[in-house]
């Protein structure tokens, strides 16, 4: 009997937990997307094992990630930076994206603020 409970208990709060995670992660995600503007510049690369690209950024730009693996290394201003799944920067210069993972594919999209 309590072992039931309990396990109802912990299916629960799971439940509620993975609800939670859903929602704010597309909370984060809309408001990435509007961080740009409306009409922004998108672009999209596909990063291999181990390779590195390097890319122009003038203003707002929106790095998101996806695959199975979606962490990546991001290097400007001479800093190189772990990012996961999203990464807002106000930026002007060159910036490095580099999958340092051995075996996934990780797919970049890079929206960037249009400008005239």
């Amino acid at each position: 009997m309590y072992l039931l409970l309990g396990l109802l208990l912990l299916a629960l709060g799971f439940i509620l937990l993975m609800r939670g995670w859903f929602y704010f992660y597309r909370k984060i995600m809309i408001a990435a997307i509007e961080y740009v503007g409306e009409n922004h510049e998108k672009t999209t690369i596909t990063l291999k094992p181990g390779e590195h690209v390097t890319i122009r950024l003038h203003g707002k730009t929106t790095i998101m990630t996806t695959g199975v693996n979606s962490w990546i290394s991001v290097k400007y201003k001479g800093i190189k930076q772990k990012i996961y799944k999203v990464r807002l920067i106000n930026y002007d210069g060159e910036v490095e994206l580099i999958n340092e993972s051995k075996v996934f594919t990780v797919n970049v999209i890079i929206l960037k603020e249009y400008h005239n």
